[in-house]
């Protein structure tokens, strides 16, 4: 499906299917259950806008769940929140979310020192980094930080969203070397160094 992310098409036995508008690809990784399984290259993990990462539940949560099962919530029917025309009134919505420059400089200035990090960050931090986020970092800080602006219910962007959104957009896209993996260094280490290295508007 790393094909429909980019061209927004599939190909099959070299039958080429263009996909409906809007389409979304969520996928999983278990760090579990990996054998048999690759890591995507580098540059197909970032196609994707955003990484989430999660954890066990809390105690009180776990506590939760039960009691959703036990009383027979999730075989309930449902109906959808949102319809297909919901979806593109949203995304045209967010597009139209006012970023002023001062944000836009601020997320290309973190971004930058992603690559750069030494300058920044120190040359401890630094070395860990084997490849700075791509383009493509600035352009999910972008619409991501509109998206969540709109859900907050404002109509402009503020330092704030992009900050917030910083795991999400460049845990993935921030590549460590081996010594930091080997160490246990974690990219929101890193990512945080970078984030307290730049000025915020």
């Amino acid at each position: 499906m790393l094909e429909a992310m980019q061209e927004k098409q599939t190909s099959i036995g070299g039958t080429v299917y263009p996909l409906p508008e809007p389409f979304l690809v969520l996928a999983t990784q278990n760090p579990i259950e990996q054998e048999g399984t690759y890591h995507l290259p580098e540059a197909q993990l970032d196609r994707f806008l955003l990484k989430e990462v999660l954890d066990y539940p809390e105690f009180a949560d776990e506590i939760e769940i039960l009691d959703r099962i036990d009383s027979g919530v999730y075989e309930e029917q449902t109906t959808a929140a949102a319809d297909l025309a919901d979806v593109l009134f949203l995304q045209d919505a967010a597009k139209r979310v006012f970023m002023d420059e001062s944000i836009t400089n601020y997320i290309v200035s973190s971004v930058y020192v992603t690559r750069k990090a030494e300058s920044y960050i120190g040359k401890e931090l630094a070395d860990c980094i084997e490849y700075g986020a791509s383009p493509r970092a600035s352009i999910a800080f972008s619409r991501a930080a509109r998206a969540l602006a709109l859900l907050e219910g404002r109509d402009h962007v503020i330092p704030e969203d992009v900050k917030e959104l910083r795991h999400v957009v460049l845990r993935h896209r921030i590549i460590l070397g081996f010594e930091a993996i080997a160490d246990d260094i974690r990219p929101e280490t890193i990512i945080d160094a970078i984030f307290d290295s730049v000025k915020v508007p």
